[in-house]
């Protein structure tokens, strides 16, 4: 009903100053190609940043998976950078799928208009992570590095060292006893 204060009113009258762009058609944006991909990893990256709060995950967990990153993102955490790619590629990847649609882009027009901006998405993500890393370099610089884990004992795991029957360390090839003799 015209003139009864309804907010409705008042809401639609903002959408169409804005040139018609509705809640509807952000909506629909999210679940169509390109932004579905980048939708699908912002749920996994909403799920392990909830596993970090909740203490079931450390912000460093994935360094050691995934060393070359680590070094790429200059000792910003690779879960962080990770996160900032996937959100920023996202935000791009909406924004850009609701200028197609309001284009009126169809057929082969919209699929290349689509397929460029995954391309465009992912270049930009990349571009805002490593911007990002370089001055977000000087928040991680005083950490130390994870390192990796023994899944059974949760100990940290040194590839060169293995133990025999008896729990001695082995060294190369002889095996050497934990406990050394001190020289007199």
């Amino acid at each position: 009903m015209p003139g009864s204060g309804n907010g409705r009113e008042c809401l639609d009258a903002t959408v169409r100053s804005w040139g018609g762009w509705g809640t509807l058609d952000v909506i629909g944006a999210v679940g169509r190609f390109p932004t579905v991909i980048f939708t699908s990893a912002l749920v996994v990256v909403l799920g392990f940043w909830l596993l970090v709060l909740l203490g079931r995950a450390g912000v460093r967990d994935f360094d050691a998976d995934a060393p070359a990153l680590a070094r790429v993102f200059k000792g910003v955490p690779v879960a962080v950078a990770a996160s900032v790619v996937t959100v920023s590629g996202w935000l791009v990847s909406l924004s850009g799928n609701v200028v197609v649609d309001r284009v009126g882009l169809t057929g082969l027009g919209a699929a290349l208009a689509r397929v460029t901006l995954l391309a465009l998405s992912a270049l930009i993500a990349g571009a805002v992570a490593h911007g990002l890393a370089a001055s977000a370099t000087k928040l991680f610089r005083g950490e130390h590095r994870s390192r990796q884990r023994d899944l059974a004992s949760g100990t940290p795991f040194d590839p060169g060292s293995r133990l025999d029957s008896a729990g001695r360390r082995a060294r190369g090839n002889r095996l050497a006893p934990d406990n050394r003799r001190a020289r007199g």
